[in-house]
């Protein structure tokens, strides 16, 4: 299914959108690179297993050398930005998203309070990387942690 999902209108609109592209598929994980209003591309890496009924999990990932982004490389922002982009919490294992596997665990009131970013098994993947693309492309969005 993940297969389906990386070959569907909705992703191949945003590859041609020049918003996101593939970097790697070696199931269970997918490296994604996203496109931010600063021309910066930043890899995701994510963990699909039992896809798409159980949420993805993504980490800020470095495609070149293949190892998780280091920490001066994050996003970050003035508001929600360095929220969802956090390496602190989960020691920079996942984003805190309500659509992402790890962060939901423990926060039901996200259920009602953000359902616009839960997770759509029926979306898969592109729904994830929609958030991700409307962050980085946000005007909260302030580029790179260190830069």
């Amino acid at each position: 299914m993940l297969r389906h999902h990386l070959e569907s209108g909705r992703f191949i609109s945003g590859v041609a959108s020049n918003w996101w592209r593939l970097v790697s598929l070696e199931w269970p994980y997918v490296v994604i690179a996203v496109m931010a209003r600063d021309s910066i591309e930043y890899g995701f890496r994510f963990h699909c297993s039992d896809y798409p009924q159980t949420p993805v999990t993504a980490q800020p990932w470095d495609f070149h050398f293949n190892t998780p982004l280091s920490v001066d490389k994050w996003p970050t922002g003035r508001s929600r930005v360095p929220l969802a982009f956090n390496p602190s919490w989960k020691n920079g294992t996942c984003l805190y998203l309500p659509c992402d596997r790890l962060s939901i665990e423990g926060h039901d009131p996200w259920r009602t309070q953000h359902p616009e970013l839960l997770w759509d098994p029926d979306k898969g993947i592109c729904k994830y990387l929609g958030i991700i693309h409307e962050y980085l492309n946000s005007s909260d969005y302030e580029g790179r942690r260190n830069a």
